[in-house]
């Protein structure tokens, strides 16, 4: 059953996540709240709630209403719609790579660590995984994370247009390493031996590099390819600021 549109499209509504929506969701007026204990915090805790025990088809209004005890109506004093509460719950969610890293790391430490922080938050909740599309990346969270980022990359040397590069495709990455592997357990023995079954397997003439090398494929897991591409990034990065 479809929920029931609060708004119509327009003008007066940018689309969520865009620049244009974030800077007019600064500006507007607070809206009224009936029930004093309602928050928008409150309301994306319940969201995220109900993304890792459900997954994200299951994140509706209607459920959230449900799962808070309230009507949707409430929801809607927060939020006019599902699309600008997911593009609020993914800006909160994405905050967690923002923490401070270890002292005395220098600035690839600290990016490594940021980035394995956040993929690690991301395979806790894979449900935001899904719902990340780029936009998010406006959000007040995601801004300190790029300042953050930029900071790094400008103090190794690289110009700001390549520092921007860099934590764009940082980021990229990341997601792209949680994304690929969704409900894929590869350091699993089981999966393992299964891999090498199913490489070892294969028509040699067709596919030759498989079927030599299966005991080794199947051995790689999802980590190893996390590590090995954020040492190739970090290394790459490294070559583009030593001119400077």
């Amino acid at each position: 059953m479809r929920e029931p549109k609060t708004t119509e499209p327009g003008a007066d509504h940018p689309k969520p996540g865009t620049a244009a929506w974030w800077l007019a969701r600064e500006n507007e007026p607070a809206r009224p709240r009936r029930r004093r204990s309602l928050t928008l915090d409150a309301i994306l805790d319940a969201a995220m709630t109900l993304l890792d025990a459900r997954g994200a088809g299951a994140l509706t209004m209607r459920n959230i209403a449900e799962a808070l005890g309230c009507t949707q109506a409430s929801l809607y004093r927060h939020v006019r719609n599902r699309e600008e509460l997911v593009t609020l719950l993914v800006d909160r969610a994405v905050s967690v790579a923002s923490a401070a890293p270890p002292e005395g790391a220098d600035w690839a430490e600290k990016a490594a660590w940021s980035a394995r922080r956040f993929r690690e938050h991301l395979l806790r909740h894979p449900g935001v995984a899904s719902l990340l599309r780029g936009t998010e990346r406006l959000g007040p969270n995601s801004l300190a994370g790029m300042q953050y980022a930029l900071g790094l990359f400008i103090g190794a040397g690289l110009s700001p247009r390549l520092a921007s590069a860099a934590a764009s495709s940082l980021a990229t990455f990341v997601l792209g390493s949680v994304q690929f592997n969704l409900g894929l357990d590869t350091a699993d023995p089981e999966e393992s031996r299964h891999r090498r079954l199913l490489y070892g397997s294969r028509d040699a003439g067709a596919l030759p590099l498989l079927v030599e090398h299966a005991d080794t494929l199947a051995a790689v897991t999802s980590d190893d390819e996390f590590e090995f591409g954020l040492n190739a990034l970090l290394t790459g990065f490294r070559a583009l600021a030593a001119p400077s």
